[in-house]
């Protein structure tokens, strides 16, 4: 069976091999940030960033991420950890860090 991965380098080796190029012209840069599967909260979870943000905060040494209506959550902590390319540019997580 030749199923394609759900995400990574072998599902879009062309965005990848771009992710690749920026991440070693931005060196420093590259060491603060990663490119993570949305799989989860697309698929899984169902999520929609239109309506809905995620919240992380640090606990008992677990990272926890709880999603809620954007209507619904005042900015936390230094504010945004991810950010989206979309047209509406809300913040699709907020970090208490």
């Amino acid at each position: 069976m030749n199923t394609k991965p759900a995400c990574g380098p072998e599902r879009d080796p062309d965005f990848f091999e771009e992710v690749d190029k920026l991440f070693a012209k931005y060196p420093e840069a590259a060491g603060r940030y990663a490119v993570t599967c949305r799989r989860l909260e697309l698929e899984v979870l169902k999520i929609d960033f239109k309506k809905q943000v995620g919240v992380t905060r640090i606990e008992d040494g677990r990272i926890i991420t709880e999603f809620f209506d954007r209507d619904q959550v005042e900015r936390v902590g230094s504010g945004c950890c991810e950010w989206p390319k979309n047209d509406d540019g809300l913040c699709n997580r907020q970090c208490d860090v």
